[in-house]
């Protein structure tokens, strides 16, 4: 389970967390229940047949829909912080890239209080669609 509060703007903007660092995505766009982030490909990013690992395929698409599932940090830091783990996620992979900068992006499709679903996909840098998902989300309480 990703917890979805490490998603590198969750203390507000310039906060990025240790993992995001890690996979150097970017958080392009983020409010309530939609976010889009890329990721430019790196060949460390490849597996042994050179094709791009389907793992980070899947922390660009579970990540982005945590970001959508819980909405953007408040702008206010008084306010505490909002976040949630995943429960499952499902991953359709429809494709590959080799280079490039990879969009991934995210939307809230319904849910409640404590229980919220959302989709993803993520696009080549031709637009192709390289894999879509969907995700099970657990609000959690709010983080000091």
């Amino acid at each position: 389970m990703e917890d979805s509060t490490g998603s590198g703007l969750a203390d507000g903007p310039g906060h990025l967390s240790a993992f995001q660092k890690l996979i150097g995505w970017t958080v392009e766009e983020w409010q309530d229940g939609y976010a889009v982030i890329t990721c430019r490909i790196r060949p460390d990013f490849m597996n042994r047949g050179g094709v791009l690992h389907g793992g980070l395929i899947a922390t660009l698409l579970d990540s982005v829909a945590g970001h959508a599932a819980f909405g953007a940090p408040p702008t206010d830091p008084r306010e505490p912080r909002r976040g949630g783990v995943t429960l499952s996620f499902t991953i359709n992979y429809l494709g590959t890239a080799q280079d490039g900068v990879l969009t991934v992006t995210g939307r809230r499709t319904g849910g409640g209080r404590s229980i919220i679903f959302a989709r993803a996909e993520v696009v080549d840098a031709s637009g192709k669609l390289i894999a879509e998902g969907s995700g099970t989300f657990k609000r959690r309480q709010a983080l000091a």
